[in-house]
């Protein structure tokens, strides 16, 4: 259908999206947005990754522990504006809500343990599509974080979850309306 149809233009449009994105992480996401002609949109999303080194250094115990990370499942809830509406290039900006099981191991210390944290913030982004419809979003995100489930010691020694932490990931996708 084209963009300038009439139809897209009466009462609420929305458009859907899939993005799935393997890049530099072992894992895998896909989500499924909604945007609508108003500028809202709201993304459901799931996925499993190995969490990068770099994000579990910074523990005060890494030396000791050594922690190797996998988020072994994430959920993420997104509600956010597009400023330029939907199939346009430009900003996003909303909340995010993030559930993750993780399980961390240390080799050095000869165990894993499982816990879930949760995490809300706010997110931002751009749109920038190439084409009508091929887009690339890079995002950044600021979280509270809280550890609803679980224990993050191994044997004694304690990883510890940032209160606060940012985070960010790219999307790549198709956008299509109707």
């Amino acid at each position: 259908m084209p963009r300038d149809s009439p139809h897209l233009h009466r009462g609420c449009r929305w458009q859907s999206k899939r993005t799935s994105c393997r890049i530099a992480i072992a894992g895998y996401s896909g989500i499924l947005n909604l945007s609508f002609r108003n500028g809202l949109q709201v993304a459901l999303g799931t996925g499993r990754y190995d969490v990068p080194e770099f994000l579990v250094k910074g523990d005060p115990n890494f030396n000791a522990a050594q922690w190797n990370a996998t988020s072994t499942s994430i959920q993420v809830l997104r509600m956010t504006y597009r400023f330029n509406g939907p199939m346009r290039n430009g900003p996003a900006l909303g909340a995010i809500v993030l559930n993750q099981n993780w399980r961390l191991r240390s080799t050095p210390l000869g165990g894993e343990t499982k816990f879930r944290p949760l995490s809300a913030g706010i997110t931002g982004g751009y749109y920038q599509h190439f084409g009508e419809h091929f887009y690339v979003y890079p995002t950044v995100a600021f979280t509270y974080n809280s550890v609803q489930s679980g224990s993050t010691s191994v044997n004694g020694v304690n990883y510890k979850v940032a209160k606060f932490s940012p985070n960010g990931s790219l999307h790549v996708g198709w956008e299509f309306a109707r």
